[in-house]
Parts: C-alpha cells; sequence; structure tokens
C-alpha cells in the first residue's frame, strides 16, 4: 500500500506525492516546513494526506526547504532528489489489467 498523496496526472498516469515519507527521512516536522515555505502547517498536512496538492512552484519551495532544514548527515548520506519525492506511475484500468494477466 502507499502511503502517499497521489495526483491523477491524467486518466492513463498517476502522480504520487511523498511528502510524508520524505519529512520522515530528513527528520523535518511540519511545522518547520511550513514556516520555512510560508505557509500554514494544515497545508502542509492536506498535502501529506492528499486533499490538496502543491503547484510546481511550491514543490520547488518544498525540495529547497529540505535541503535548507533537514538533518544535514542523513542529506549527505542519501542526496534528496525530485524522484524522491514524486513519481510517476502510469494506471492500469480494469481491461488492461486483464489484458496483461491473458498475456
Amino acid at each position: 500500500m502507499i502511503n502517499s498523496a497521489s495526483i491523477q496526472a491524467s486518466k492513463s498516469s498517476m502522480l504520487i506525492f511523498r511528502l510524508k515519507e520524505v519529512q520522515a527521512k530528513y527528520n523535518i516536522a511540519s511545522k518547520d516546513l511550513a514556516e520555512c515555505i510560508g505557509v500554514t502547517p494544515s497545508l502542509i498536512s492536506e498535502w501529506r494526506s492528499g486533499r490538496k496538492h502543491p503547484n510546481l512552484g511550491r514543490v520547488n519551495a518544498i525540495l529547497n526547504a529540505i535541503l535548507e532544514i533537514g538533518d544535514k548527515n542523513r542529506l549527505q548520506l542519501y542526496p534528496m532528489s525530485l524522484s524522491e519525492l514524486i513519481e510517476w506511475r502510469p494506471v492500469q484500468n480494469e481491461k488492461s489489467a486483464e489484458q496483461s494477466k491473458e498475456d
């Protein structure tokens, strides 16, 4: 099970926003992240849960904030990348899933 916020990019693809996992990995509190990028902690909570999704400018701000306030030792051992925060996946509808099983 993916414990990340999902963004429907189109009918055939989905973006997975992994803020919760990234915050845990780099030891970043929601309150600190919110303060660093100039939003409310409740908006961070909504992004983490998938109720809302940040725009591209906010994603950039989030990445910069992680580099600024994240655990420096972990950032050195495990450098941050955009693909760690956002993942793209094709969405299989029931028809294509059945065809894959038959092949």
